[in-house]
């Protein structure tokens, strides 16, 4: 049986393999034609409408007609953790000679200072003095904009 398999990249790959024989001999096939680098059977999954096919499985169950394709889909190994490099100490302060032989103190960041408590306040030192210059000119009220001789009427339909 020929069967047509596309990879990700569009590439087409033609295998003459017999039905009998299992998912794991057809990607065993699929790696000694493409390479083991680029088509590792470890890496392999083969789908075929919509079902990814089991090695286990003989390929004749899956019915796969000759004039469709399976995707072949490669996953590639991922590489091993590179080792980190070993984390350097952080510098150390310079130890200042006052004659002692003892060993100095290790520096310690001061802690925070604490929130200020919050302290009630009166009503007249709540409201903000005002400030003429940051302020805007005022908008005129709506009524300004309308003459004086309009009259306004509800009988209008």
């Amino acid at each position: 049986m020929q069967i047509t398999l596309k990879t990700l990249q569009q590439q087409t790959i033609q295998i003459e393999i017999d039905p009998e024989q299992t998912v794991k001999a057809l990607k065993e096939k699929i790696e000694a034609e493409r390479g083991k680098d680029n088509f590792p059977v470890s890496g392999q999954k083969l789908i075929y409408a919509g079902k990814i096919l089991q090695d286990d499985t003989p390929i004749k169950d899956y019915k796969i007609d000759e004039k469709n394709f399976v995707v072949v889909m490669v996953s590639k190994a991922k590489p091993a953790a590179p080792a980190s490099p070993p984390v350097s100490e952080a510098p150390k302060p310079p130890v200042q000679d006052s004659g002692s032989t003892s060993t100095p103190a290790p520096a310690t960041n001061p802690a925070p200072a604490p929130a200020p408590a919050a302290v009630p306040i009166s009503s007249e030192e709540a409201q903000p003095e005002p400030n003429t210059a940051a302020t805007e000119p005022q908008q005129p009220a709506r009524y300004d904009l309308v003459p004086a001789w309009t009259t306004w009427s509800c009988d209008d339909p």
